[in-house]
């Protein structure tokens, strides 16, 4: 007589088929991350290595091209030479040549890179040692005539490199989604197994609600973060009740094991943020820092000495005019170069301005007209803002608002606290040439994302160091060709009592 299959049976055997499906599941995950995620890693390698070669010789092309050979610093020159050869050195054998892993373009054009590459470092290398002999007129024809075309080329066939790469990596990326979408549809049918195979034994431990309410009760005691409540006993008949109450402690234990391990790794979470947190506070040094060194870049002992002599001469020749402006320029030059205070009175950068008009207003004439307008509110003197970062705005305004402009023009600034909202208002205005609005979308694109520049450095400068300040600092820009341009700074209020002052 046939006999039935035990519960136990039943369930052994569709736990056993649901591992198997769970197993294969498994498989064709890892197979899909494997199979995708080292070609994709294999892809972006390829194009990290070529990059980063470019970049070393974009590089050193760039420190070449920006050399002066008449007096220049050559030290400063080889520096920079030998650290882009090392760039360009340590990422050169890291790009794949092998033509069975690239195609026959790839390959073609990696043997015409490094081929271009060898004579180019032949070609620099005869140029460091004319620098180095002192033949600057030797080491500048040979830069013009045969290490700029050859680094040209050399840049050429690599961004031919990287494009090509790309393009395989196209065709690569059709194949893994495509084995990818197969690789999904075979998931979904295991899916539909297991999903098959859970309803049956869902079935089979319906049989069993009655004598599990024991395990209902220590379920509840779960939910509510009890852990530690005692397992529940194990039935002396050792059937499958017994089995399903013992898997059921496991499954307790194993639970509160887990969230053991959430907690250490949110702790862990906690204190990586703390880190980055740090980072970002050094950072923000970091640009301090580099903010102090955009400002004190000459010799000031060299240059005032010089200022001086100059200063001694024109007295000697009788030339009170010249004499004047020597002596606005040194103050001028004195206050940037020699001021590191991150806050000063307002009345230092009003009068620094009015030295610097008092320079361009002898040059200019009445070509040039600057006026005022500061709220009777405000005591200038005890009122503290950045330093320095008034006069960059004003210089910006007079040279390409007003200079280029035939019958010149007008710049009249403005200084308005606004108390509500603890700010001061600082406007620049002008009736110069105006902005085109393409360049003044460049320049407000330029303002919000930081970054080295080399043209408006000083209007970048306030702009980086308004974004350092204060998260409420704004610094908007208004213009219409023909009209004028029109220059708004938004400052944190900072107004001293009295008694703060005298301290």
């Amino acid at each position: 007589m046939h006999r039935s299959m035990t519960l136990k049976q039943r369930i052994t055997l569709g736990l056993a088929a649901f591992l198997l499906a769970l197993a294969a599941q498994i498989f064709l995950s890892f197979y899909q991350s494997g199979t995708v995620l080292r070609e994709l890693d294999d892809q972006m390698g390829r194009f990290n290595a070529i990059s980063r070669f470019q970049d070393g010789v974009e590089r050193s092309l760039t420190a070449l091209s920006d050399y002066r050979w008449e007096y220049g610093d050559a030290d400063e020159l080889l520096m920079e030479l030998d650290a882009a050869f090392s760039t360009t050195n340590a990422w050169l054998w890291r790009i794949d040549g092998d033509l069975s892993m690239v195609s026959e373009e790839q390959y073609l054009l990696y043997n015409a890179v490094c081929t271009t590459y060898k004579s180019y470092t032949a070609l620099v290398k005869q140029l460091e040692e004319a620098v180095r002999a002192g033949d600057d007129a030797g080491a500048a024809q040979l830069y013009y005539n045969k290490v700029s075309p050859c680094g040209s080329y050399l840049g050429q066939y690599t961004q031919q490199l990287l494009n090509t790469a790309i393009s395989d990596a196209q065709g690569t990326y059709t194949e893994v989604s495509a084995l990818s979408s197969r690789v999904k549809w075979a998931q979904t049918v295991v899916a539909v197994v297991c999903l098959v195979l859970g309803c049956v034994m869902a079935w089979s431990v319906l049989r069993l609600l009655g004598p599990v309410q024991q395990m209902i009760g220590a379920s509840q005691e779960i939910i509510a973060g009890g852990y530690d409540t005692p397992d529940v006993p194990v039935p002396r008949e050792h059937n499958e009740i017994g089995q399903l109450t013992d898997a059921f402690n496991r499954m307790k234990h194993s639970m509160a094991q887990q969230m053991n391990t959430l907690r250490e790794k949110n702790e862990m979470e906690r204190e990586l943020h703390q880190q980055k947190t740090a980072a970002l506070e050094l950072q923000n040094r970091m640009e301090r820092s580099r903010m102090q060194q955009l400002r004190s870049q000459i010799d000031p002992h060299f240059l005032f000495n010089t200022l001086n002599v100059i200063l001694q001469t024109a007295g000697q020749e009788k030339a009170y005019r010249t004499q004047a402006l020597i002596t606005a320029l040194s103050h001028l030059l004195r206050y940037s170069l020699m001021s590191n205070d991150e806050q000063v009175p307002l009345a230092r950068e009003v009068r620094i301005v009015d030295e610097y008009y008092s320079i361009y207003h002898v040059r200019f004439g009445d070509r040039v007209k600057m006026r005022w307008r500061i709220s009777d509110s405000i005591d200038l003197t005890e009122t503290m803002v950045p330093s320095f970062i008034l006069q960059p705005i004003v210089e910006n305004a007079f040279k390409h608002g007003i200079a280029p402009k035939e019958e010149g023009g007008a710049v009249r600034i403005r200084i308005t606290p606004l108390r509500e909202q603890g700010l001061l208002r600082i406007s620049v205005c002008d009736n110069g040439l105006g902005i085109e609005p393409e360049q003044l979308a460049q320049l407000q694109a330029g303002l919000a994302a930081p970054g080295d520049r080399w043209e408006h450095i000083g209007v970048y400068n306030v702009a980086a160091r308004l974004r350092l300040l204060d998260k409420r600092c704004r610094f908007e820009v208004r213009s219409h060709p023909g009209r004028g341009t029109a220059v708004s700074l938004y400052l944190p209020l900072v107004e001293l009592e009295e008694e703060d002052f005298d301290e």
